[in-house]
Protein backbone atom coordinates (compact mmCIF):
# COMPACT_ATOMS: atom_id res chain seq x y z
CA UNK A 1 0.00 0.00 0.00
CA UNK A 2 2.61 2.40 1.25
CA UNK A 3 4.53 1.64 -2.15
CA UNK A 4 1.79 2.38 -4.17
CA UNK A 5 0.93 5.87 -2.54
CA UNK A 6 4.89 6.71 -3.27
CA UNK A 7 4.65 5.82 -7.02
CA UNK A 8 1.18 7.58 -7.37
CA UNK A 9 3.24 10.70 -5.83
CA UNK A 10 6.03 10.33 -8.00
CA UNK A 11 3.93 10.65 -10.90
CA UNK A 12 1.89 13.24 -9.39
CA UNK A 13 5.29 15.34 -9.12
CA UNK A 14 6.88 14.43 -12.38
CA UNK A 15 3.20 15.12 -14.42
CA UNK A 16 3.97 18.53 -12.97
CA UNK A 17 7.54 18.98 -13.39
CA UNK A 18 7.10 18.30 -17.03
CA UNK A 19 3.45 20.29 -17.09
CA UNK A 20 6.01 23.53 -16.08
CA UNK A 21 8.71 22.60 -18.36
CA UNK A 22 6.35 23.12 -21.36
CA UNK A 23 4.58 26.31 -20.80
CA UNK A 24 5.60 28.73 -23.01
CA UNK A 25 8.12 31.72 -21.77
CA UNK A 26 5.26 34.33 -22.46
CA UNK A 27 3.25 32.79 -20.13
CA UNK A 28 5.08 32.98 -16.91
CA UNK A 29 3.98 36.22 -15.24
CA UNK A 30 5.82 38.43 -13.38
CA UNK A 31 5.30 38.25 -9.44
CA UNK A 32 2.77 41.17 -8.18
CA UNK A 33 5.15 44.40 -7.41
CA UNK A 34 7.73 43.04 -9.64
CA UNK A 35 8.19 44.16 -13.11
CA UNK A 36 8.13 42.31 -16.56
CA UNK A 37 10.91 40.98 -18.07
CA UNK A 38 12.62 44.10 -20.51
CA UNK A 39 9.95 46.92 -18.48
CA UNK A 40 11.11 49.47 -16.46
CA UNK A 41 10.57 49.34 -12.64
CA UNK A 42 7.88 51.01 -11.47
CA UNK A 43 8.05 54.45 -10.39
CA UNK A 44 11.21 55.25 -12.83
CA UNK A 45 11.42 56.13 -16.48
CA UNK A 46 10.49 54.10 -19.59
CA UNK A 47 13.32 54.83 -22.28
CA UNK A 48 11.99 57.68 -24.49
CA UNK A 49 13.04 58.31 -27.92
CA UNK A 50 16.37 60.62 -29.21
CA UNK A 51 16.13 64.11 -28.50
CA UNK A 52 15.24 65.57 -32.13
CA UNK A 53 18.14 68.47 -33.23
CA UNK A 54 17.73 71.77 -33.14
CA UNK A 55 15.51 73.62 -35.19
CA UNK A 56 17.22 75.63 -37.69
CA UNK A 57 16.92 79.25 -37.07
CA UNK A 58 14.24 80.67 -39.55
CA UNK A 59 13.98 84.54 -37.93
CA UNK A 60 15.76 87.26 -36.88
CA UNK A 61 17.23 90.66 -37.69
CA UNK A 62 19.40 91.75 -40.49
CA UNK A 63 21.65 94.81 -41.03
CA UNK A 64 24.08 96.27 -43.50
CA UNK A 65 27.46 94.28 -43.35
CA UNK A 66 25.78 90.81 -42.22
CA UNK A 67 27.47 88.11 -43.56
CA UNK A 68 25.21 85.79 -45.80
CA UNK A 69 25.80 83.66 -48.63
CA UNK A 70 24.34 83.70 -52.26
CA UNK A 71 24.88 82.10 -55.24
CA UNK A 72 27.19 79.15 -55.24
CA UNK A 73 27.82 79.57 -51.48
CA UNK A 74 30.07 82.28 -52.03
CA UNK A 75 29.58 85.63 -49.56
CA UNK A 76 26.86 87.87 -49.95
CA UNK A 77 27.44 90.98 -47.22
CA UNK A 78 24.10 93.00 -46.73
CA UNK A 79 24.83 96.80 -48.09
CA UNK A 80 22.14 98.36 -46.65
CA UNK A 81 18.48 97.36 -45.40
CA UNK A 82 15.08 98.52 -47.29
CA UNK A 83 11.35 97.94 -46.32
CA UNK A 84 10.86 94.35 -46.27
CA UNK A 85 14.37 93.99 -47.72
CA UNK A 86 18.29 95.22 -48.23
CA UNK A 87 20.60 96.06 -51.20
CA UNK A 88 24.15 94.32 -51.71
CA UNK A 89 26.53 94.46 -54.46
CA UNK A 90 25.08 91.94 -57.40
CA UNK A 91 27.79 89.54 -56.74
CA UNK A 92 25.51 87.72 -54.89
CA UNK A 93 23.93 86.24 -57.93
CA UNK A 94 20.41 86.77 -60.64
CA UNK A 95 17.53 86.84 -59.99
CA UNK A 96 15.63 83.77 -58.38
CA UNK A 97 18.80 83.20 -56.13
CA UNK A 98 18.48 82.21 -52.57
CA UNK A 99 20.36 83.71 -49.77
CA UNK A 100 21.01 82.00 -46.50
CA UNK A 101 22.77 82.75 -43.47
CA UNK A 102 25.65 80.72 -41.30
CA UNK A 103 22.98 77.62 -40.84
CA UNK A 104 21.46 77.27 -44.24
CA UNK A 105 18.52 78.92 -43.33
CA UNK A 106 16.60 80.86 -46.50
CA UNK A 107 16.50 84.64 -45.66
CA UNK A 108 15.03 85.84 -48.48
CA UNK A 109 15.39 85.81 -52.61
CA UNK A 110 17.40 88.08 -55.21
CA UNK A 111 14.25 90.54 -56.71
CA UNK A 112 16.58 92.45 -59.16
CA UNK A 113 20.08 92.57 -60.16
CA UNK A 114 22.47 93.70 -62.68
CA UNK A 115 24.54 90.22 -61.96
CA UNK A 116 26.51 88.94 -63.85
CA UNK A 117 28.27 92.60 -64.27
CA UNK A 118 29.14 94.59 -61.50
CA UNK A 119 26.22 96.25 -59.70
CA UNK A 120 23.56 96.54 -57.21
CA UNK A 121 21.00 93.68 -56.20
CA UNK A 122 17.57 93.93 -54.28
CA UNK A 123 17.05 90.97 -52.03
CA UNK A 124 13.38 90.37 -50.68
CA UNK A 125 13.41 88.68 -47.20
CA UNK A 126 11.56 86.18 -46.18
CA UNK A 127 8.81 86.14 -43.13
CA UNK A 128 10.21 86.51 -40.14
CA UNK A 129 13.15 88.29 -41.33
CA UNK A 130 13.34 91.96 -40.03
CA UNK A 131 15.60 94.26 -41.30
CA UNK A 132 17.20 96.67 -38.89
CA UNK A 133 18.53 100.18 -40.31
CA UNK A 134 21.84 99.64 -39.08
CA UNK A 135 25.36 98.91 -39.76
CA UNK A 136 27.20 95.75 -37.77
CA UNK A 137 30.67 97.16 -36.75
CA UNK A 138 32.83 94.60 -34.53
CA UNK A 139 32.40 97.63 -32.16
CA UNK A 140 28.59 97.90 -32.55
CA UNK A 141 25.69 98.59 -34.66
CA UNK A 142 25.93 102.06 -36.19
CA UNK A 143 22.51 103.21 -36.72
CA UNK A 144 22.08 104.48 -40.56
CA UNK A 145 20.64 108.05 -40.29
CA UNK A 146 20.41 108.52 -43.99
CA UNK A 147 22.27 108.76 -47.77
CA UNK A 148 23.54 112.13 -48.12
CA UNK A 149 26.76 111.97 -50.15
CA UNK A 150 29.98 113.04 -48.84
CA UNK A 151 31.67 115.44 -51.33
CA UNK A 152 35.47 115.23 -52.05
CA UNK A 153 37.83 115.87 -49.12
CA UNK A 154 35.15 114.36 -46.39
CA UNK A 155 35.45 111.83 -44.62
CA UNK A 156 33.93 108.26 -45.16
CA UNK A 157 34.53 104.63 -42.90
CA UNK A 158 33.94 101.22 -44.14
CA UNK A 159 33.24 98.13 -42.49
CA UNK A 160 34.77 95.34 -43.35
CA UNK A 161 34.53 92.11 -42.23
CA UNK A 162 38.27 91.60 -42.97
CA UNK A 163 39.90 95.14 -42.21
CA UNK A 164 37.52 95.99 -39.61
CA UNK A 165 36.12 100.05 -39.42
CA UNK A 166 38.69 101.85 -41.68
CA UNK A 167 37.85 105.69 -42.53
CA UNK A 168 39.54 108.16 -45.02
CA UNK A 169 39.03 110.49 -47.06
CA UNK A 170 37.23 110.65 -50.56
CA UNK A 171 39.40 111.26 -53.28
CA UNK A 172 37.04 111.60 -56.76
CA UNK A 173 33.67 110.59 -57.92
CA UNK A 174 32.22 109.49 -60.80
CA UNK A 175 35.34 107.20 -61.99
CA UNK A 176 35.61 103.90 -63.94
CA UNK A 177 37.07 100.71 -63.02
CA UNK A 178 38.12 98.03 -65.25
CA UNK A 179 37.25 94.87 -63.70
CA UNK A 180 37.67 91.36 -64.60
CA UNK A 181 33.98 91.23 -65.13
CA UNK A 182 33.93 94.06 -67.34
CA UNK A 183 34.11 98.57 -66.83
CA UNK A 184 32.18 99.97 -63.79
CA UNK A 185 30.95 103.37 -64.51
CA UNK A 186 30.10 106.40 -61.54
CA UNK A 187 32.59 104.71 -58.70
CA UNK A 188 33.98 106.86 -55.78
CA UNK A 189 37.20 106.53 -54.67
CA UNK A 190 38.60 106.76 -51.16
CA UNK A 191 41.67 106.93 -48.95
CA UNK A 192 40.89 103.80 -47.79
CA UNK A 193 42.84 99.94 -47.58
CA UNK A 194 41.23 97.49 -47.99
CA UNK A 195 41.29 92.94 -48.32
CA UNK A 196 40.62 89.83 -49.56
CA UNK A 197 36.70 89.16 -49.12
CA UNK A 198 35.08 92.55 -48.13
CA UNK A 199 33.04 93.27 -51.72
CA UNK A 200 29.71 94.61 -50.45
CA UNK A 201 30.79 96.15 -47.20
CA UNK A 202 28.74 99.03 -46.42
CA UNK A 203 30.39 102.67 -46.44
CA UNK A 204 28.94 105.21 -44.31
CA UNK A 205 29.80 109.05 -43.38
CA UNK A 206 30.85 110.04 -39.85
CA UNK A 207 27.65 111.17 -39.27
CA UNK A 208 25.76 108.14 -40.12
CA UNK A 209 25.02 108.53 -44.01
CA UNK A 210 24.86 105.68 -46.09
CA UNK A 211 27.39 106.24 -48.93
CA UNK A 212 27.65 103.20 -51.00
CA UNK A 213 29.39 99.36 -51.21
CA UNK A 214 32.79 98.21 -51.62
CA UNK A 215 33.61 96.63 -55.10
CA UNK A 216 36.84 96.61 -54.98
CA UNK A 217 40.86 98.49 -55.28
CA UNK A 218 44.24 98.13 -55.03
CA UNK A 219 46.80 97.53 -52.46
CA UNK A 220 46.28 96.37 -49.05
CA UNK A 221 46.37 97.60 -45.23
CA UNK A 222 50.01 96.96 -44.87
CA UNK A 223 51.26 98.70 -47.59
CA UNK A 224 48.21 101.10 -47.81
CA UNK A 225 46.03 101.33 -50.60
CA UNK A 226 42.76 102.69 -52.81
CA UNK A 227 39.39 101.72 -53.11
CA UNK A 228 36.11 102.33 -54.95
CA UNK A 229 32.58 101.86 -53.71
CA UNK A 230 29.06 101.93 -55.83
CA UNK A 231 27.15 105.35 -54.31
CA UNK A 232 23.95 103.79 -52.97
CA UNK A 233 21.51 106.47 -54.00
CA UNK A 234 21.65 105.74 -57.44
CA UNK A 235 20.51 102.37 -56.30
CA UNK A 236 17.43 103.45 -54.14
CA UNK A 237 16.11 105.69 -57.21
CA UNK A 238 16.41 102.71 -59.81
CA UNK A 239 14.74 100.05 -57.73
CA UNK A 240 11.97 102.66 -56.04
CA UNK A 241 12.76 101.74 -52.67
CA UNK A 242 13.74 104.31 -49.40
CA UNK A 243 16.83 103.80 -46.99
CA UNK A 244 15.90 102.20 -43.79
CA UNK A 245 16.67 104.46 -40.76
CA UNK A 246 17.21 104.89 -37.03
Amino acid sequence: MARRLLRTLAAALITAGLATALLPAAAVSAAPGSAAPGSAAPGSAAPGPAEPAPPTTLSGQVRGGDILYGVGGGRCIVGFTVPGGFLATSVCGPVGTTITNGTGAAVGQVAASSYPQIGYLLVHLNPGWVPVGQVRTAGGNVAVKGATAVPVGGVVCRSGPTSGWRCGPVTGLNHTVNFPGGAVHGLTRVNICAEQGEVGAPYLSTTGQAQGVHVGGSGNCLTGGTSYFLPVRPALAAYGVALLTS
